[in-house]
């Protein structure tokens, strides 16, 4: 038996994650299989929902829409909570609430709402946790990358061993900016990559750089664009440059961001596909990737692992 702040862990102990991105809110319900090894666990649960929580955000402050969508949709997940009574429930807050001015009041309702308070996670810590979500078991150098709505995560690392973790302050939401009413012309998407390539450059610069590696990617961004491939080219997971670079030329036939419609994008990432592209384009662009393996998993995956990691060593 494990033991954590209070909390005893066995086999068929369920632990809860909710990540509150700025874009999207992740629930994942998990059952501890083994109590060894200590990273056994199955997915029991796991949702979804667009909720936007930062946008608007750009003023310094959530904006009241936003956070009744927000409370909205936990007062959702606590009804589903209700059904797999969870011994523990971690919440983690990304980009959507770092430097936002009543973040701490948004937290304080959560709390009430769920019972726990939110963590606001720190970019490196974001990459971290979402490194220890999607990386494989092996021995090839990989570089794990999550696009959100608010900012960009790489994390590099070995096997499940992480080396370094960035957070890049590039995000599809954020990104909007580059598209003013909603606006598609080759001069916006060609800004909004150029942005983004400069911000990913300097990154790059200081990230090691191995012989050989592999990457990964992850988030509602890149499997959403990794849709959108797979139904125009008929062909199996993953990205490669060719096929986005004919995307990217592709989404230059539609005169705004409500009129992009592909087989495989579904109606809550039609808004922000445009400002995915161009990031993921800079992406290959400044880091030199001719393909990427995609991952489901990610940073809810990470902080269940990260909990049940804490356990086995306590």
């Amino acid at each position: 038996m494990k033991r954590l702040a209070g909390v005893n862990l066995t086999t068929g102990s369920t632990i809860a994650a909710i990540d509150m991105g700025s874009n999207s809110f992740h629930l994942l319900i998990a059952r501890q299989t083994e109590v060894e090894p200590s990273l056994a666990y199955r997915a029991e649960y796991r949702t979804e929902r667009k909720v936007q929580l930062a946008a608007g955000s750009e003023l310094g402050v959530l904006q009241a829409d936003a956070q009744a969508r927000a409370l909205a949709c936990l007062a959702e997940f606590k009804e589903i909570l209700a059904a797999y009574r969870p011994v523990i429930l971690r919440i983690v807050a990304t980009a959507s609430l770092r430097g936002v001015a009543n973040a701490a009041d948004f937290c304080e309702q959560v709390k009430h709402l769920l019972g726990v308070e939110p963590e606001i996670i720190s970019g490196e810590r974001e990459a971290e946790l979402v490194y220890l979500g999607v990386a494989a078991p092996c021995d090839i150098d990989q570089l794990v990358v999550d696009i959100g709505g608010g900012s960009t995560e790489l994390a590099l690392g070995c096997g499940q061993v992480l080396g370094q973790g960035l957070s890049v302050a590039v995000g599809c939401l954020s990104y909007l900016r580059y598209f003013p009413a909603g606006r598609l012309e080759r001069a916006d998407f060609d800004a909004a990559t150029a942005a983004a390539r400069a911000e990913f450059e300097l990154a790059a610069a200081s990230l090691s750089k191995p012989s050989r590696l592999q990457f990964i990617g992850c988030s509602g961004t890149l499997l959403a664009v990794e849709q959108v491939l797979m139904a125009r080219n008929g062909r199996g997971r993953g990205i490669r440059l060719a096929e986005l670079q004919e995307l990217a030329t592709d989404l230059q036939s539609f005169a705004s961001l409500g009129a992009i419609s592909y087989q495989g994008l579904t109606e809550d990432r039609q808004s922000i596909f445009a400002s995915g592209v161009a990031i993921v384009l800079a992406l290959f662009g400044a880091l030199n990737i001719e393909e990427m393996q995609l991952s489901e998993q990610g940073l809810r995956e990470g902080v269940v692992k990260s909990y049940l990691l804490a356990a086995s060593a306590d």
